[in-house]
């Protein structure tokens, strides 16, 4: 009688416990027991009563396509994972960075639902989704930088076309894009990404196949500007293209680059009449294959518009590799680019940054060869020159004050979230560069080149979603250069 009474007893305690532990799940779910904190940048010290806590979950909510395996390779924690509490902060900062650096998402938030009795709490991410089907038309400036085009606006040096790209392919942040541009700088290609084709996701591939072809082709410089050459009807330059690449990234911040490539240029009879340095081994025809290699190691807090962080990489290149019988092309490159971001006081930041190049090899053509002028590389207030080299180093500084700290607003008329939830920052900046570039090929006729270069400015960037800056500087050189300049990238 009484084992029996016992045995009832204990079914019923049973019951009791297993639907205290039901309700206890449902009230976790519900967050009954848990108090929701929406993280910004510092977690209040009385959210937190232990000097650690536990991780339990991690949720995702608003990655309609991403698919879940691709943000937790962007995270530094796991669930099960148990995290001092001064880290924590510093730990969802560096993961909602991380998501934001893939260029995904127009942006992401981080709450922490922390147990009301127990040293554990749940993460969770909630995302706003780019658009990733582009397909629009092209019609853009063909020159060098912007400033080139508006200081000789010219319709015949535009192009025009369409561009197809899906970002985000199949959810696993894989990109492809297939480009028809017509015009002025002719190209028509197939790019495939695939960042991830491994379980761990540290191994990935990328496939580039293409043609460019140009009526109107730059074929010496002279005074620091670009000389044309052009013929109606024939085509100054063609250039074949096929590359591969091998893409490696070990954990977080580091990633390789291993490619391959095969080129087939072209070049017009006349090119090498006007310039017979113009092409490899001064031939009309220049087949040749080329192999890569790129390390980055990344630590800004924003790609687009850093303001904290760091960031190194180093590129080497060898043009010619002697596979083919008529492969006349002998060339090495090195290229190197070191940038360090501060944070000052809240409103007051600075940036320095270095890139350089080295090269190497018998005989370097006009038409391969790069120095200051093109993209970053340059040298702010010399924007409307070239300044043809070998080699080059060039140190970039910034002061920067925020005008508008980075601000969220919603267009009203625009019923999609991935277009009417935009941000917005405005920022003046103070700065100046150096720089140096030595030619031992086409320097004769060109001042800048071989001499040290300077400029120094005031600009005003302006930085908004889907990774956009606009930047508008006045500059002046130690030459004496004066002038107003557009860009569409980061000073640094």
């Amino acid at each position: 009688m009484i084992s029996r009474t016992f045995f009832y007893i204990l079914l019923v305690g049973l019951n009791l416990t297993g639907l205290f532990a039901q309700v206890h799940l449902a009230a976790l779910e519900h967050g009954s027991f848990m108090k929701r904190y929406d993280f910004r940048e510092a977690i209040p010290d009385d959210l937190i009563s232990s000097d650690y806590i536990v991780i339990q979950d991690i949720e995702f909510e608003g990655n309609d396509a991403t698919r879940q395996h691709i943000l937790y390779r962007e995270l530094v924690f796991s669930p099960g994972d148990t995290i001092e509490k001064e880290d924590l902060s510093r730990i969802l900062e560096q993961s909602r960075e991380n998501l934001l650096n893939t260029s995904l998402f127009n942006f992401v938030n981080v709450s922490l639902f922390v147990h009301d009795f127990l040293p554990a709490a749940n993460v969770r991410f909630t995302f706003v989704e780019r658009w990733y089907v582009w397909p629009f038309p092209i019609f853009e400036v063909a020159e060098r930088n912007l400033n080139d085009w508006i200081r000789n606006p010219s319709f015949y040096r535009t192009n025009y076309g369409f561009y197809v790209v899906k970002e985000n392919f199949r959810g696993r942040m894989e990109r492809l894009s297939i480009l028809a541009r017509a015009g002025y700088r002719q190209n028509y290609s197939i790019n495939y990404i695939i960042p991830y084709i491994n379980q761990a996701q540290k191994l990935g591939l990328a496939f580039n196949v293409g043609v460019n072809l140009r009526n109107e082709i730059e074929y010496l410089t002279q005074g620091n500007v670009q000389l044309f050459y052009s013929e109606d009807g024939v085509n100054a330059l063609s250039h074949l293209y096929a590359n591969s690449r091998i893409l490696y990234r070990h954990g977080i911040h580091h990633t390789h680059n291993l490619s391959l490539g095969y080129n087939q240029y072209r070049f017009a009879d006349s090119l090498l009449v006007l310039n017979p340095q113009f092409s490899p081994g001064s031939e009309t025809r220049a087949p040749f294959f080329s192999i890569g290699y790129e390390f980055k190691n990344d630590h800004r807090d924003i790609r687009a518009y850093p303001l904290r962080g760091y960031y190194f990489d180093i590129r080497l290149q060898r043009q010619g590799l002697g596979l083919l019988r008529n492969e006349k092309m002998d060339m090495t490159t090195a290229e190197t680019s070191v940038r360090r971001f501060w944070e000052i006081s809240p409103r007051w930041f600075f940036a320095t940054g270095v890139n350089a190049k080295v090269s190497f090899g018998d005989f370097q053509p006009y038409y391969l060869q790069r120095g200051l002028g093109f993209k970053g590389d340059i040298v702010r207030g010399y924007e409307n020159f070239v300044i043809d080299g070998q080699h080059f180093a060039v140190l970039k500084s910034n002061f920067k004050y925020s005008l508008i700290p980075n601000t969220v607003t919603r267009i009203g008329f625009i019923n999609n979230e991935k277009f009417s939830l935009i941000h917005y920052a405005l920022y003046v900046n103070f700065f100046a560069d150096i720089g140096y570039v030595r030619d031992s090929y086409f320097f004769q006729g060109n001042p800048y080149s071989n001499t040290p270069l300077g400029g120094a400015g005031i600009g005003l960037d302006l930085v908004t979603y889907y990774d956009k800056v606009f930047r508008t500087e006045f500059s002046v050189t130690r030459h004496g250069d004066v002038g107003v300049y557009l860009h569409l990238i980061a000073p640094i």
